[in-house]
């Protein structure tokens, strides 16, 4: 079901790129973020990552992200590799621009004491940017959907056969305008 809304989102963009019917949007942007992740199973991670987002309208946009997060309490390290279709609400001029979207992404684990399947996940979201001049400043909080089987582990996960990546994440970071 979030997997069709976000090819539904993406398509509505390359709909309204090709058609030229849409106000222009800033082109490309490229930022980097601080992330945090609260994981059911995982306990709480820390990291950061970058984004390159597509806005071709003002009102759509697409982008796609790579993150580390490190979890210290399990001693776990996730790397997301997503990609996002957003809807932009432009307001006072174009500077505050709140925005919604869902985005898809595959998530790969490396741990020591452990051994996490790479799994597919999804997450919807809901951020604020504000732009000033050719640099804007973002933050967004989302919720990632993501179980991982466990093949075999010590420590905290060591009773676990599936682990609930499921939490409430948060990015803050800055894009620059191309």
């Amino acid at each position: 079901m979030m997997g069709r809304r976000f090819i539904g989102l993406v398509l509505l963009a390359a709909v309204c790129t090709v058609l030229g019917g849409c106000s222009h949007g800033t082109g490309i942007e490229l930022g980097a973020f601080g992330s945090s992740l609260k994981s059911n199973d995982l306990g709480q991670g820390y990291g950061g990552g970058a984004k390159l987002e597509l806005n071709p309208i003002d009102w759509c946009s697409v982008d796609g992200r790579a993150s580390y997060l490190r979890f210290a309490d399990t001693q776990v390290n996730m790397v997301p590799l997503e990609a996002a279709g957003l809807l932009n609400f432009p307001m006072a001029g174009e500077r505050i621009v709140p925005y919604v979207g869902a985005g898809a992404g595959y998530y790969l684990f490396d741990a020591d004491d452990a051994d996490l399947q790479n799994k597919v996940g999804f997450f919807p979201l809901a951020g604020l940017e504000i732009r000033l001049w050719r640099v804007s400043l973002l933050a967004e909080a989302r919720w990632l959907f993501l179980q991982t089987d466990v093949e075999s582990a010590k420590g905290e996960l060591k009773n676990l056969r599936e682990a609930d990546v499921d939490g409430l994440g948060i990015n803050v970071g800055v894009l620059f305008r191309f």
